[in-house]
């Protein structure tokens, strides 16, 4: 079953790992091991297919050689091959694929690459913005389509957890053993930091393969070695790239509270006063870093920061309506429950988290049956209204508010 029914639907990340459960894979697979789940073939209709694919390269100006990659046997195709300079929307001069050159190497087996494609249409915004809903993440996606037995991509690792949705065709994927310990994107811990032959060799033992039809998913957490390789004429999937904080982003945002505090402001001693007064400053420093790790108005800081944690994916809502129009609750029934911390809203087609601060006006929606803009404004008067209607606007997409 098509996990977009319509246009308006919003689609949940229980929707895509259906039919197993968001709790399932939290507990069991997130962060800890690969997973195959089997779908029915329509399960991504209306997301991604080759008539929607034709459609989006057909914008030639939305595209660039950055954009629009092209792999042959491994190794990547020089853009000059298949892009003339050309002027973009901005009169900026621009490496552009051209079509005709692009469909040429197609026929000789190579493989297209689609960066950053969740921005494209409003399903592929909504299956983006379901991965980070659940997983407090920044969710980009790229695309793949690829050709019967040429391989694009060596064996490697992925610094970011990889949901490989399958649209069209078969393509084989190998998994294999070994882990990386949760690279990131630096030089010492990311796929750059290996030669072909090093990642050869540790990658280890096959751990499975398996043949992704349409409507399959593939989930890989980060530092999986994996490589895929088409078995049928034509294939096409998404993959979700899910990037998650992680300590060092609290490093980072320790230094907005450190800068307070003159003892970071100081200079650090000479060499000549010696390493003994060094070592001193070091220790205090430390100490106070474990001080500050304990300060409430940290901890709100990072639960703020996460939960904002995302691209920007607000949308125009065109046309221009009344400012004070009328809003009813539907479906449901809805609640708001607290799950280790943080506030989840659970309906009929599952349970999202909210904001934090936002569960005060969202409780006063639920109590209410239908209510007016200027009344939801009045009772929440420290919420600026652009804050409220981009609140009443979310909850509009998910099913929970409907304007009349």
């Amino acid at each position: 079953m098509p996990i977009l029914k319509d246009d308006r639907d919003t689609i949940t990340l229980a929707d895509i790992l259906a039919p197993m459960t968001e709790a399932e894979f939290f507990e069991d697979y997130y962060d800890k091991k690969p997973l195959h789940i089997p779908g029915s073939a329509d399960k991504f209709k209306g997301i991604m297919d080759w008539s929607i694919l034709n459609e989006l390269l057909s914008n030639g100006p939305l595209w660039s050689a950055k954009s629009l990659g092209l792999q042959i046997d491994k190794q990547p195709i020089p853009a000059a091959l298949y892009c003339e300079s050309r002027e973009d929307r901005s009169g900026s001069m621009v490496m552009q694929p051209i079509a005709g050159k692009v469909m040429d190497l197609l026929h000789q087996g190579a493989s297209l690459i689609a960066n950053d494609i969740d921005m494209m249409s409003r399903p592929l915004r909504q299956v983006a913005s379901a991965f980070e809903a659940a997983y407090n993440g920044k969710a980009q996606a790229n695309l793949y389509c690829s050709w019967d037995s040429r391989q694009a991509f060596s064996s490697h690792f992925d610094t970011h957890d990889v949901f490989a949705l399958h649209i069209e065709g078969e393509k084989t994927w190998r998994v294999f053993e070994t882990r990386m310990p949760h690279p990131i994107r630096h030089a010492r811990h990311s796929n750059g930091a290996y030669t072909d032959a090093q990642h050869m060799e540790q990658r280890g033992n096959l751990l499975f393969d398996v043949v992704l039809k349409p409507g399959d998913i593939l989930y890989l957490p980060r530092g999986q070695y994996h490589d895929a390789l088409a078995v049928s004429s034509g294939t096409v999937h998404v993959a979700l790239g899910i990037v998650s904080l992680v300590g060092l982003d609290i490093v980072d945002a320790l230094k907005d509270f450190a800068v307070e505090d003159e003892a970071f402001r100081t200079n650090l001693p000479r060499l000549a006063q010696g390493e003994a007064v060094t070592r001193s400053v070091l220790e205090d420093l430390g100490n106070r870093l474990h001080q500050l790790s304990r300060d409430p108005d940290v901890l709100t800081a990072l639960l703020k920061y996460q939960a904002n944690y995302s691209y920007d994916r607000s949308q125009y809502t065109l046309p221009i309506e009344s400012s004070d129009k009328t809003f009813n609750l539907v479906g449901g029934p809805f609640r708001l429950v607290k799950d280790k911390g943080t506030f989840m809203l659970t309906g009929p087609r599952g349970a999202v988290p909210i904001p934090p601060g936002s569960e005060g006006p969202i409780s006063w929606v639920l109590s209410q049956k239908s209510f007016r803009r200027g009344a939801f404004l009045s009772a929440h008067e420290r919420i600026p209204a652009t804050v409220a209607d981009r609140l009443l606007s979310d909850l509009q997409s998910m099913g929970v508010l409907k304007s009349v």
